[in-house]
């Protein structure tokens, strides 16, 4: 019995790791009657990854214990492969405990059955999470076309412009328009692909060392910050401040803030970069000295494609690409955004817990 038409399921390639050749025989004959689900089995751990590397499996049936490794280490194996990252991961187990099966999704897996399920279920939880995931790369695919699609055009344009600007010294206003207008095409094309990217991989999270990731943050801005006048100041405690995080986001979150003050602040202007440890939890954030965004306007802020009312900012894009990815990033470590008047001028940042782990 099939849990859909096979015509309308796609097709599914599965790896089962497990020790135990009686269980691979058992899910080969779950599966021998389903169009378009190539099973392969896996029975030594120790070629487990290279073999998951190899097949590019849609699904990942991992067996928890087997002899000399925890399955869970494979499974945090996959997860910090590129090439496996995001591929489903069921967990094959004989033990239906809690906290046991509360490890395996801390560890990334993304299902749990006692073994040996059912076949029907074993079926349908296979074509659920391969579906899934060849959606997802399906998206990938299309959001790779339509960036390179969206980059390709303002990179050339920008490109001319600069051949222009070196043989004449300097743009005619209507040709320093467009490229005003090519740039800010070409950082939307990039805010778009960080922040989807950045919603659809799972990330893998360690302990970081924030001082670190902070001033090599201030040290990818430090360019455009002499271009404009500007300098800026790191807040941090000496000592080496931990936290366990995803240091992809965070890094990419102090940096979209310093860039936003650099863009929207004053020129000549001292951009501060702050850690702190508060009462309310660890702070992550970046003052600048301009006016700030007005009360009214910050719910809506962090909101993806929001354009603010004419004024509220010096500039004409005013697309939220950058805060809508703070604020993503914020609420994956079961933070929030936070966005404070001080008496130096406008402080974005975010506000993360100190205890709790992140989803």
């Amino acid at each position: 019995m099939t849990t859909a038409p096979t015509s309308m399921a796609p097709a599914a390639t599965v790896l089962l790791v497990d020790d135990q050749p009686i269980v691979g025989e058992v899910i080969r004959r779950a599966l021998e009657s389903e169009s378009g689900v190539h099973l392969h089995v896996c029975t030594d751990w120790r070629e487990a990854l290279a073999m998951a590397c190899r097949v590019k499996p849609t699904v990942i049936l991992q067996d928890l214990i087997m002899p000399g490794m925890d399955g869970l280490d494979l499974v945090r194996n996959y997860r910090a492969t590129p090439a496996l990252a995001n591929v489903p991961v069921v967990v094959l187990s004989s033990r239906e405990q809690p906290t046991v099966k509360s490890d395996a999704f801390v560890a990334g897996a993304n299902d749990y059955l006692v073994k040996l399920p059912d076949a029907i279920e074993l079926i349908a939880r296979i074509r659920y999470h391969s579906a899934s995931y060849i959606s997802l790369r399906q998206r990938d695919d299309a959001m790779d076309f339509l960036s390179h699609d969206m980059r390709s055009p303002q990179t050339s344009i920008l490109a001319l412009l600069a051949l222009y600007r070196t043989e004449h010294g300097t743009l005619p206003p209507l040709l320093e328009r467009i490229a005003t207008h090519a740039t800010h095409a070409l950082e939307l094309a990039d805010g778009f692909l960080h922040l989807a990217r950045a919603q659809s991989e799972w990330r893998q999270f360690e302990m970081v060392d924030l001082n670190e990731m902070v001033i090599d943050a201030v040290d990818q801005l430090w360019e455009k910050a002499v271009s404009k006048g500007c300098q800026i100041h790191v807040e941090a405690p000496e000592a080496t401040f931990a936290y366990f995080a995803d240091r992809l986001l965070l890094s990419r979150l102090v940096t979209n803030l310093l860039d936003n003050a650099l863009k929207y602040g004053p020129e000549a202007a001292t951009v501060r970069c702050i850690l702190a440890d508060t009462p309310e939890g660890i702070l992550i954030g970046v003052e600048d000295e301009g006016p700030g965004i007005p009360a009214k306007e910050s719910d809506r802020v962090a909101e993806r494609f929001v354009r603010l009312p004419s004024g509220v900012i010096d500039d004409e894009s005013g697309f939220g690409l950058g805060l809508a990815f703070v604020n993503f990033t914020a609420a994956k470590h079961r933070g929030r955004i936070v966005m404070n008047r001080t008496p130096r001028g406008f402080m974005i940042g975010a506000l993360l817990p100190k205890d709790e782990r992140p989803a």
